[in-house]
């Protein structure tokens, strides 16, 4: 398990080991009338969810990937009863919970707990009937069931693990998620990272947390030079400026960062949801936004600071990182307007590349994967017809740790 060192210094080297999320429980714990505080727009059917993520872990093996489970890695380290109480402690710390009857009750539940149990009802939610009748004394949530039946909150958007954090070299950089619903999810990867032997030799790139938010789906690593970054509905202009000063003038890890600016809208939430790399040198984009692309260029200026000027287009930009004479764009839904923004909504540009020239798609967005043979890209079709109910794609359930560097 330990070898050589993982890192990722591409978005389409050979994909060596990933790290995934089975959906579970937390899933059926969703209702209608909390889908829109978690980013949700539809409820998917767990049973049928489960077997697609079964088939996508599936083709991951057969190309060529280690394939690690969050939950597999959390099981093994909880079996420490110092880490298991800190864990938990952890989670009850930023729940809504101040009642010291309420709070000692679940942590004692929660404590005497089996580590796939306890691991489970965390990332499930923990409803208050399980524990109701161990308590001294009744409270006022105790009476408001109807109202919202959980102690802890249900963790739905687990699966998309890209968003938890990125692997920039040998780094690994953990999210800031914009959104609160979502907050509790890095804590399982911050764990994860600083007790199992998997990481022993990867560096958090911020010991600190960094300002709300930067999250993976905005994250694009080019080369050993370059990082793309999104600026989205969850990634901020504040947070960008701390990572690219961390980047650039302190760490000085990367030479430049390219900020590709996309409308703020929950239909283009991250920037791999309209613009992944699908070769090395071509690129998925969505039509409908090209013409609505601001890109940025930062790099170290003087006194110690980021100089940031704006006077390149997407091409251009890409080029200049990449340092070739022509990049190629190529549009999902074959370029028809009516088409693209119909497989934009089922995560046609969502795009994971296996390898260069090789990614692994949706099998419903057909005329965008045909697309990509017509250019030369290798599609590898999945079935998600439950999946994309989270409004994700192959790139957003699955978070690279190790890559051939090209």
């Amino acid at each position: 398990m330990l070898g050589k060192p993982m890192q990722v210094w591409s978005d389409v080297g050979q994909l060596k080991k990933v790290l995934l999320y089975r959906p579970g429980q937390e899933l059926e714990n969703l209702t209608p009338r909390y889908l829109e505080d978690l980013l949700f727009d539809e409820i998917p059917w767990l049973a049928q969810a489960q077997k697609e993520h079964d088939g996508f872990a599936a083709v991951l093996k057969e190309n060529g990937a280690e394939v690690y489970y969050v939950t597999e890695l959390l099981n093994e380290i909880v079996r420490d009863p110092h880490v298991k109480s800190e864990l938990i402690k952890r989670h009850l710390k930023a729940s809504p919970l101040i009642e010291p009857d309420v709070i000692n009750t679940v942590y004692n539940y929660l404590n005497e707990q089996e580590p796939k149990d306890l691991v489970a009802r965390l990332i499930a939610g923990f409803p208050k009937k399980e524990i109701q009748h161990l308590k001294k004394y009744r409270t006022l949530s105790d009476l408001t069931l109807d109202s919202y039946p959980f102690y802890l909150a249900p963790l739905p958007n687990m699966y998309f693990t890209r968003d938890h954090g990125a692997m920039i070299g040998g780094k690994l950089q953990v999210s800031s998620m914009f959104n609160p619903a979502r907050r509790l999810e890095t804590v399982f990867l911050r764990f994860i990272h600083k007790y199992h032997p998997l990481f022993k030799n990867v560096d958090l790139a911020f010991h600190e947390e960094i300002p709300y938010g930067v999250e993976g789906g905005d994250i694009l690593v080019l080369n050993q030079e370059t990082l793309v970054i999104g600026l989205s509905e969850r990634t901020t202009e504040e947070a960008i400026e701390w990572v690219a000063h961390k980047y650039l003038v302190e760490k000085e890890l990367v030479r430049q960062i390219v900020v590709i600016q996309i409308p703020s809208k929950r239909a283009y939430m991250h920037l791999d949801t309209i613009f992944t790399m699908v070769d090395t040198d071509k690129f998925l984009m969505y039509p409908g936004i090209k013409d609505s692309v601001n890109t940025y260029w930062l790099e170290k200026g003087s006194d110690q600071r980021v100089s940031a000027s704006n006077g390149f287009n997407l091409q251009g930009a890409l080029r200049k990182a990449l340092d070739l004479k022509q990049v190629e764009i190529i549009y999902s839904g074959a370029n028809d307007e009516i088409t693209a923004a119909r497989e934009q909504w089922g995560d046609s540009t969502n795009a994971l590349a296996v390898k260069p020239g090789t990614v692994v798609c949706y099998e419903r967005n057909e005329a965008t994967n045909e697309t990509l043979r017509q250019h030369g890209i290798g599609v590898i079709e999945i079935d998600g017809s439950e999946l994309v109910r989270g409004r994700g794609g192959p790139r957003c359930m699955s978070m690279p740790l190790d890559r051939e560097t090209l």
